[in-house]
């Protein structure tokens, strides 16, 4: 496992919560302006590199180690909450160097560590990415003096504007799939045609060739199944759960906005909407919360512990899944074909938000956490 750095922030240094503040009005605007045009975040992650939030997944004092040292799960909740309600694209970038960062910080060994820690140093985005493509990712051990890729990822988020991508890719030989770090700018390996979804356009998502990328010590994390290590695997999904709050927080500010304009913001059975899903958002938000400070806290010394805090995020899950669609419902028939206006102010983060919550395996995450639920009952999920 790779050593981790501990410790409060440094002196004079800026929190990421802080620094994230002034930049929210021109996120949102941003935001706003690529539901209209080409949909491009290249600005607004430069404002995030600005602002120290890419570096600040660093140990200290260059960063904050926000996501994997101690004491930063709420801070971190609360910067991808706001980010995304900003802009669900941009947190869905911001959650995947956030987690990148982490993976290689809980499993590689100095060399990779050491690699990641120098080019996000130098402003390079991270991310993540998971699902195969039609040929699945496979590596071969020590040709050309070094293991040589073969095959493909969907769903990579981020093509042109991921610096390095953290990839599973399984052994051509049967045994479990690795991790590892991969140079991702070359557009030559990107197919951006591969993203036919409606929404979530901006995030850049599509196909990634990985095909003959040849890697040496620097670009691997951990040995084999490290990726299902918990509390880091399951017990992650929090962090955008977190992002999901902020769509939906903006998404409520957008349709009061929006009321407000129509002049029916004092309509008693508009206010009525809007405040249960105000509520619906300050629950979602608690809850989330609490499942980030569970993770924390758990430890692998305690196998027991681990379950029951994975187990507490995968329940999170299902609720803040559940807040967010009654929210949305709320919100559409609040604004009737206004909720639909693609030049309106609340057409893309509705759009954006419902895809996002469509996270893979969710029945299978909710059955997990409802066992060790049944084991321990539902008060015992710290």
């Amino acid at each position: 496992m790779g050593h981790c750095d501990s410790g409060s922030t440094a002196p004079g240094a800026t929190a990421p919560g802080d620094a994230i503040l002034p930049l929210l009005d021109r996120l949102r605007a941003s935001s706003d302006a690529a539901a209209r045009e080409l949909p491009d975040l290249g600005g607004t992650i430069e404002l995030l590199r600005s602002a120290g939030i890419l570096r600040s997944v660093l140990p200290e004092p260059e960063g904050a180690g926000i996501g994997w040292a101690p004491d930063r799960a709420v801070a971190l909740s609360d910067l991808l909450r706001r980010v995304g309600a900003a802009d669900l694209a941009l947190a869905r970038l911001l959650e995947g160097h956030i987690n990148a960062a982490i993976l290689v910080e809980m499993h590689a060994e100095r060399p990779a560590r050491d690699a990641m820690r120098a080019a996000v140093r130098d402003g390079a985005l991270l991310g993540v990415w998971g699902a195969d493509g039609s040929a699945p990712l496979e590596w071969v051990d020590r040709t050309e003096g070094g293991i040589r890729l073969s095959g493909s990822k969907r769903y990579a988020s981020g093509l042109g504007h991921v610096d390095l991508a953290l990839v599973t890719a399984r052994a051509a030989s049967g045994a479990p799939a690795r991790m590892f770090l991969v140079p991702a700018g070359d557009p030559a390996r990107h197919d951006h045609d591969a993203w036919t979804a409606s929404a979530m356009r901006a995030s850049r998502s599509g196909g990634f060739d990985a095909t003959g990328i040849v890697l040496d010590e620097m670009g691997c994390v951990g040995p084999a199944g490290a990726l299902m290590t918990e509390p880091w695997f399951e017990g992650g999904v929090w962090r955008y759960c977190a992002a999901h709050v902020g769509g939906a927080e903006g998404l409520i500010d957008r349709w009061t906005t929006l009321l407000r304009r129509m002049g029916r913001l004092d309509d008693p059975v508009q206010r009525d909407r809007l405040g249960r899903a105000m509520a619906e958002a300050v629950a979602a938000r608690a809850v989330v919360e609490a499942a980030a400070v569970a993770v924390e806290g758990a430890t692998e010394a305690l196998p027991e512990a681990v379950e029951r805090a994975v187990a507490h995020a995968l329940m999170a899950r299902e609720a803040v899944e559940g807040a967010c669609i009654r929210i949305l419902a709320l919100c559409e028939r609040s604004l009737g074909m206004a909720a639909h206006d693609l030049q309106g102010p609340v057409d893309r983060m509705r759009r954006d938000l419902s895809l996002f919550l469509r996270q893979a395996g969710p029945d299978a995450k909710l059955d997990r956490a409802l066992g060790t639920a049944l084991d321990v009952g539902p008060g015992g999920l710290r």
